[in-house]
């Protein structure tokens, strides 16, 4: 199964957590400010990372990018998110942006995994929130205590063989 991890990185953080979990599940990593979308089709197991800005907006080099994916084909493809954002800063709109990663693909026949359980987190609102679950692995710079443990317990429930 080839694995690979896309990400948008301003300040360096959603860089720094998407290549640790690339190294630890052995996929490649690529800045998509620094490639085509269309390199995606050659994985069939895709992590989509990106921090929230603002109130729940995808950092801005995912920009039109987001709209580019329907070139391709997701079906058969396994699909994981990873929300960067700050529970104390953005309580309203903590990690909302992977849920455009969401609306996007939910019917491109992609399978998505890695949707973790919200008891954890301290937020009020997250457009990522569906029942009890986060669509995916949602982390914060300063709950570092505990980054490392979530990214740990949310590897072992992907299905990466």
């Amino acid at each position: 199964m080839k694995k690979a991890i896309f990400y948008a990185s301003k300040g360096g953080v959603c860089a720094e957590f998407a290549n640790k979990i690339a190294q630890k599940i052995n996929a490649d990593s690529f800045d998509i400010k620094e490639c085509d979308v269309s390199k995606i089709a050659a994985y069939d197991f895709v992590i989509f990372a990106a921090s929230s800005y603002y109130f729940g907006a995808l950092q801005e080099d995912w920009g039109s990018k987001v709209k580019n994916l329907s070139e391709i084909d997701f079906s058969g493809k396994t699909i994981a998110l990873v929300g960067i954002g700050s529970q104390a800063r953005h309580p309203d709109s903590f990690c909302s942006g992977i849920a455009d990663f969401y609306d996007k693909l939910r019917f491109s026949g992609a399978k998505f995994v890695g949707a973790v359980d919200c008891k954890d987190y301290n937020f009020s609102f997250s457009r990522a929130q569906k029942g009890q679950k986060l669509l995916g692995l949602c982390l914060d710079k300063a709950d570092e205590a505990r980054n490392d443990a979530r990214i740990e317990a949310w590897i072992q429930s992907l299905p990466l063989n």
